[in-house]
């Protein structure tokens, strides 16, 4: 595996929307302790900032990201990505800068779901990058879903972790939201399941001159590893989320790191199964 920064970037990237859509539909509809809910919004953009950073190591030359907003000019996927993330990173930045000095919370109101936007926009700008027509296993509609999904599935169980974490569970509202947390994980990794059963069967059907599946040497085990691995950090979470504990926190915790693992096995598989349409249709 050669694009390991990459699948960190992605993954982390997506998990970082996902977990500030999540905190914001939480603000947004259980109105929770104020200064825990802004530090889960730093969590957030660490989260993102560690995404980011690996991204850069992927250059080589990290300066080299500076030359690529000159591909604005002729609508570069790559450019877009980047001027996406830029906007999508300083708008919680500055949601998350507002929150923490009280500063203009009618103004707050309006940029949290600005925000929100602003990161499924990122989700579907990083997709773009590999939605190409030269990569027949990457050139599919699949891909946004996969990116999507991770973002669906890793964003309400990071978020419900650091809640917890800092003891904001204590009380009904708040217990109430994890479980809705942890209905809207469990209904969205039924839906990534589904498609990507889909998927495995779009890629053995696929009109390439290599059997996609034969690319991959480990090609059965990571994908037994990506299934077995969300659906053990599911069940665990679910079970520790029908009785909320302050001291359950580790659990949930070992939820988190079960699917995020679950996301980067599924990911490493994406990049590996890469078949250039030069090799012949």
């Amino acid at each position: 595996m050669s694009q390991l920064s990459l699948v960190f970037f992605t993954v982390l990237a997506q998990s970082a929307v996902g977990m500030f859509i999540a905190l914001g539909l939480v603000e947004l509809l259980y109105k929770p302790d104020r200064k825990i809910m802004t530090r889960s919004f730093m969590v957030a953009l660490v989260l993102l900032a560690i995404g980011a950073t690996a991204s850069i190591t992927h250059l080589g030359q990290p300066f080299r990201m500076f030359n690529v907003a000159f591909g604005l000019a002729h609508g570069s996927a790559l450019s877009l990505e980047i001027v996406a993330l830029s906007l999508f990173g300083g708008s919680a930045a500055l949601y998350t800068g507002m929150r923490f000095i009280d500063y203009k919370p009618r103004l707050q109101k309006l940029l949290l779901p600005v925000a929100m936007g602003l990161g499924i926009v990122f989700v579907l700008a990083i997709a773009n990058v590999y939605t190409l027509a030269t990569v027949p296993t990457w050139s599919t509609g699949f891909t946004p879903f996969q990116f999507l999904m991770t973002a669906a599935v890793v964003g309400p169980v990071a978020a419900a972790f650091i809640l917890r974490a800092q003891s904001a569970l204590d009380h009904e509202a708040p217990a109430q939201t994890e479980r809705g947390l942890a209905l809207s994980a469990a209904l969205f990794t039924l839906i990534a399941l589904t498609g990507y059963a889909a998927y495995l069967v779009w890629l053995g059907r696929l009109d390439v001159s290599f059997n996609p599946f034969d690319v991959v040497s480990n090609s059965v085990s990571l994908i037994a590893a990506r299934i077995g691995l969300l659906f053990a950090g599911l069940a665990l979470w679910l079970m520790s989320s029908a009785k909320v504990k302050a001291q359950s926190t580790s659990f949930l915790f070992l939820s988190f790191a079960l699917i995020l693992s679950s996301e980067l096995v599924g990911r490493i598989f994406f990049y590996d199964v890469y078949i250039s349409a030069s090799s012949g249709m």
